[in-house]
């Protein structure tokens, strides 16, 4: 039997509490290895230069740059680098300016502890094959990866079968503000049934198909 390969990683983000955790995260996952990490932007740079990895993970905020600073020059350094934003801003402004300076994904610090290795693997292209739900014009792994962080939580309290009342009572947010998720995700996603929703959720890795 063949073995696929480890996503090696590279962990960047100023507090060695917060580079502990996600190495811990990501090394749970049989299919992820952190190969280095870094305290500041100059060291990610040279450690991205060295140990050639395949994704980065990096902290909005460094000290000697901002991480938008170090996304566009660990992009430049090397075009394949898949990266992946880190904040504690659940916010779309900062989402989007993440996108615009070369990440794959932007993940809040308080969102699941799977959501970061979830939005590795669909970043670098980590992808099973097809249910045969139709997107025009982009794969349903690139819709998924679009969504923000809030909205993936969503989408799996959705495709889990739970109610907007229980997703609701688990994120701290009302019913409504659920139904109003759920309207965005089947607009973005390109479906317009629950069962929709659920299938793109399990093609993509983000929900476990249950046993029968």
């Amino acid at each position: 039997m063949s073995m696929v390969a480890p996503l090696r990683v590279l962990v960047v983000d100023d507090h060695p509490i917060v580079r502990e955790g996600v190495r811990r995260i990501l090394e749970a996952a049989p299919d992820m290895h952190v190969v280095g990490e870094a305290n500041d932007g100059a060291s990610a740079l040279g450690l991205a230069a060295r140990l050639l990895p395949d994704a980065a993970v990096v902290d909005v905020g460094l000290p000697d740059m901002s991480g938008l600073a170090l996304v566009r020059l660990l992009k430049a350094q090397r075009t394949e680098l898949t990266v992946v934003m880190l904040s504690m801003y659940d916010d779309a402004e900062y989402a989007r300016e993440s996108r615009l300076a070369g990440a794959s994904a932007y993940v809040v610090k308080d969102s699941a502890a799977t959501t970061l290795a979830t939005q590795l693997r669909l970043a670098v292209g980590s992808r099973p094959a097809s249910s045969g739900v139709e997107l025009p014009g982009q794969a349903p792994w690139e819709r998924i990866a679009q969504l923000t962080p809030r909205e993936c939580d969503v989408l799996r309290g959705i495709a889990s079968g739970q109610t907007n009342k229980a997703i609701a009572a688990t994120f701290g947010i009302s019913p409504r503000t659920v139904e109003t998720h759920r309207e965005r995700l089947m607009r973005k996603l390109g479906v317009s049934t629950v069962a929709g929703l659920t299938a793109l959720a399990l093609e993509t890795g983000m929900l476990t198909a249950p046993d029968r």
